[in-house]
């Protein structure tokens, strides 16, 4: 693989599937070669997928408690791999085998006070992955469903850097857009958010 990223949190809801599809779709119109692993047993972007009569490159089914061994599988040297995992809190061993191989944790989180307490219920999680990894995995925050002009998510942005984590730069505003993109085939054009998040994984993996 070229790339890895994979989009966790520990509660469902917080738009891992939505993410994880816009951006395979950002990658994938920038003419690299994709493949979206869906590893929720719930099978979320694999019914999106149908719904659309198929997206423009592969998506593998991968709910099963080795899915990180097998990525690999489904990949071939200049394949960036997008991985939609479950939430963590039920399918605890999906979500680890998946965060010990891939090059990128991405955590979605919405600008609230809760959010930023229940992730560290995911950084837990993190620190025991970090454990057996081979190398160090890079760890970022995504705003999610950010309201533009509100407080919230410079507020929110400011609080898990002072927890240190890395927060990525471009957000996903809250838009119908977005919230209704389910079963729609996704038109991602230049500028758009999800392309700016795709070039920000491209360039912190040294592509661009």
């Amino acid at each position: 693989m070229k790339l890895s990223i994979a989009l966790a949190n520990l509660k469902p809801g917080t738009g891992k599937t939505t993410t994880s599809v816009l951006l395979a779709y950002a990658l994938h119109r920038r003419g690299l070669d994709v493949a979206l692993a869906d590893c929720d047993p719930a099978g979320s972007a694999l019914a999106w997928s149908d719904a659309v009569e198929g997206f423009p490159f592969g998506v593998y089914g991968l709910a099963v408690k080795d899915a990180g061994k097998r990525l690999a599988g489904i990949a071939g040297p200049d394949t960036i791999v997008v991985a939609d995992l479950p939430q963590a809190e039920d399918h605890g061993a999906i979500v680890r085998s998946v965060l010990r191989r891939v090059d990128e944790i991405t955590i979605p989180v919405a600008p609230t006070t809760i959010e930023v307490e229940r992730t560290s219920g995911m950084g837990d999680i993190l620190d025991e992955v970090a454990e057996v990894r081979a190398e160090k995995a890079r760890v970022a925050v995504l705003l999610n469903r950010v309201v533009g002009g509100a407080r919230s998510g410079s507020d929110v942005r400011d609080a898990f850097t002072e927890l240190g984590y890395d927060v990525l730069q471009p957000q996903i505003p809250r838009r119908e857009v977005y919230a209704l993109a389910f079963g729609v085939e996704p038109q991602i054009r230049p500028g758009d958010p999800f392309d700016l998040l795709a070039e920000t994984y491209l360039t912190r993996a040294g592509v661009l």
